[in-house]
């Protein structure tokens, strides 16, 4: 039988990255088991890495975790930030007020050494879940403070954070509010609409959906980028509508990326059949295994053969890239770990890479792979990084 307790020395072990890979397995079971877990780690490992030397957590481990980013996916690994040039002379003790079982442990820890030159970039981290609901009347509702699988009621509607998911109910309404789900840079979540739609919305996005599909379709309204899982219904098509033209559904599994700063629409068929048609245009169907692009001013989109995975990597938990322009790579860095990145040769935008790096790793890691690659280096001061020739 699965417990949700663990060993503090194995969560120690793992701050450290000291784990046996026995531990490790015990430790990745421990996280995936509930998002809760991962929602408390991350509290301890923030604390951990800041400079203060004494904290108190809320002496109720249930009502803490709820106040803090949920992480997405089960198996999502919140990863130990490296601290670079620190030094440990003697002992590191670590005390942390906790209540687990009605339990109180006090943990509190202090460090030595010096830190790197670079370690502001500690204190930029990988995307999590967050979003905010707007309703028609104004009020906006922060996912993060819904408890799990207590549902929010409003007009009739019930709302519920489960385990990084937010799910809309099916209602029996003649008509229906819209709701806007607004996904912050850094952010990122996923939406079951009340027909069983699976969304995951990507960071520095918006979806505008109904509360309840009423009438003779299925329309939504996408700002950024979205991954979808439509169930098929043949008398109520699925329709995702941009500023740019609209994907008609039928009955598949697709990707849409429609930034504003990316100057274009690009729509990913995975599987199934979707058509894409704007006032202009008649409607062009997509096979699996193609992308459709228009650019911003034209009005005929370009259809061509992609590969899948790398156009669908940011769901998969992944950054792939092959023969991208260091410009194009950048805009997707900086929606997912909110930063600013500058260049400081307009020449260096157009150096092209290919790799596939975790998303969910250090900054400092994926800076890294650029500056192994190719002739740049970069600096980074609070949450602006500038690009630089060696």
């Amino acid at each position: 039988m699965e417990t949700n307790s663990i060993s503090w020395e194995i969560l120690l072990k793992s701050i450290r990255q000291t784990l046996s890979s026995e531990e490790e397995v015990i430790f990745q079971k421990w996280l995936a088991r509930d998002i809760r877990h991962k929602e408390y780690y991350e509290k301890m490992y923030r604390i951990w890495s800041s400079e203060d030397t004494t904290y108190d957590l809320y002496t109720d481990v249930a009502q803490m975790i709820t106040r803090f980013d949920d992480y997405v996916r089960n198996e999502r690994k919140v990863k130990q930030r490296k601290i670079l040039g620190y030094v440990y002379r003697s002992v590191a003790c670590l005390l942390l007020l906790l209540t687990v079982g009605g339990g109180i442990m006090l943990l509190q820890k202090e460090k030595q050494g010096q830190e790197n030159d670079n370690q502001l970039a500690g204190a930029i981290f990988p995307g999590t879940g967050k979003a905010i609901i707007l309703l028609p009347n104004g009020e906006k509702v922060d996912i993060d403070w819904l408890a799990d699988s207590l549902p929010y009621q409003t007009a009739g509607l019930s709302v519920e954070k489960d385990s990084g998911i937010i799910k809309y109910t099916e209602q029996q309404q003649s008509d229906s509010d819209y709701h806007t789900i607004v996904i912050p840079r850094g952010g990122e979540y996923q939406v079951k609409l009340s027909d069983g739609t699976r969304v995951w919305l990507n960071s520095d996005s918006k979806l505008k959906i109904p509360t309840s599909f009423v009438g003779n379709e299925r329309r939504v309204f996408l700002s950024g980028e979205a991954y979808f899982d439509v169930v098929k219904n043949d008398r109520k098509p699925f329709i995702v509508e941009t500023d740019l033209g609209n994907i008609k559904v039928y009955g598949t599994v697709f990707n849409v990326k429609r930034y504003s700063g990316d100057r274009q629409l690009k729509a990913t068929l995975v599987e199934g059949s979707i058509g894409f048609s704007t006032d202009k245009t008649t409607e062009w169907k997509l096979q699996p295994g193609y992308q459709l692009s228009l650019l911003e001013g034209k009005s005929e989109p370009i259809v061509e053969k992609v590969k899948i995975y790398n156009e669908i990597a940011w769901k998969n938990q992944r950054f792939c890239f092959e023969n991208r322009t260091l410009e194009s790579i950048v805009q997707d860095i900086e929606r997912w770990y909110n930063v600013k990145i500058v260049f400081e040769s307009p020449s260096l935008k157009q150096l092209q890479f290919s790799g596939s790096l975790s998303r969910y790793g250090e900054i400092e890691t994926l800076l890294r792979f650029f500056e192994e690659s190719a002739d740049i280096r970069f600096s980074v001061d609070n949450h602006t990084i500038t690009v630089k020739r060696k």
